[in-house]
């Protein structure tokens, strides 16, 4: 596959992951349980899912995996309960301050540059966030702002360390990062762990298609374009994620949400949009 058209497909495996990560405030809005319990059951049907995907030689547990299992445990937990404590739009939001970190490990670790482009578009996305989150920080709950900030640093943790876990196949990645999740959570939630069967279900699809299934995409993603891209690209969530809650829950979002999610969309636009080649005239 020539360069530019991997780089467009893993660009297209990224959207797709941030287009299903979006769906995560309808769900959790919609269910009457308990975050630890509701983080608890939504790995342990994503490791369900992604056992049969899994190769035979499976995974030795090395530092980065150790980070990455912890990063990714933490930040999926304080993100559901964060969601609890506050709009859907606040948390997903606040949870996205996670590009500024990614570019300040990119450039910590790894000795990447900025580049102009990029940091138009993370300029241009920072702006759009500090919109909406300025418009509701007076009646924002403290401990729901504060955890939601938390899950976008770790979550900024959690993408940067994929660097150091590329040689685990994505798929064998996306179960054991399940696993230890729900296993690490049963002692804290073996007493609320009773479902409905709607509930069920609907955790079993939460599971499967907003975790398991976007956590995948993301990292076959990251194999084609780079950390500090794919961090751009998925703040396609916060925009998407307030509208699918108002149109399902009814929880709609404020102006300055509309306005500031058209302002990440912008600068998401001007980084793709064609550049007419030096030399070249523009078509009159």
């Amino acid at each position: 596959m020539p360069p530019e058209a991997n780089a467009s497909h893993g660009r297209m495996l990224v959207l797709s992951a941030g287009c299903l990560w979006s769906l995560g405030g309808v769900f959790i809005k919609l269910l009457e349980l308990h975050p630890l319990t509701i983080v608890f059951y939504r790995s342990f049907f994503a490791s369900l899912f992604f056992l049969f995907f899994v190769g035979p030689a499976g995974c030795r547990l090395t530092p980065a995996l150790l980070v990455s299992i912890m990063s990714y445990t933490a930040a999926i937990s304080a993100f559901v309960w964060a969601n609890k404590l506050t709009t859907a739009a606040n948390a997903i939001v606040l949870q996205y301050t996670a590009p500024i970190f990614v570019f300040v490990f990119a450039m910590l670790w790894f000795r990447e540059s900025v580049s102009k482009r990029n940091l138009k578009t993370l300029l241009a996305g920072m702006v759009g966030i500090a919109i909406i989150f300025g418009s509701s920080r007076a009646s924002a709950d403290f401990w729901g702002v504060s955890i939601a900030v938390l899950s976008g640093l770790l979550f900024a943790i959690y993408m940067t360390n994929l660097r150091f876990v590329q040689k685990i196949a994505p798929a064998s990645l996306t179960f054991v990062n399940n696993l230890a999740c729900w296993l690490t959570l049963f002692p804290v939630v073996r007493t609320d762990l009773a479902l409905s069967l709607d509930q069920a279900l609907t955790l079993a699809t939460m599971g499967v298609v907003q975790l398991g299934i976007p956590y995948f995409l993301f990292s076959k993603g990251l194999e084609k374009i780079s950390l500090q891209e794919a961090s751009l690209i998925v703040l396609i969530e916060p925009v998407l994620n307030p509208i699918w809650v108002a149109l399902t829950v009814g929880e709609l979002p404020s102006k300055a949400t509309l306005v500031g999610g058209s302002v990440i969309l912008l600068g998401l636009a001007l980084q793709y949009f064609p550049r007419p080649a030096r030399g070249s005239n523009p078509v009159a």
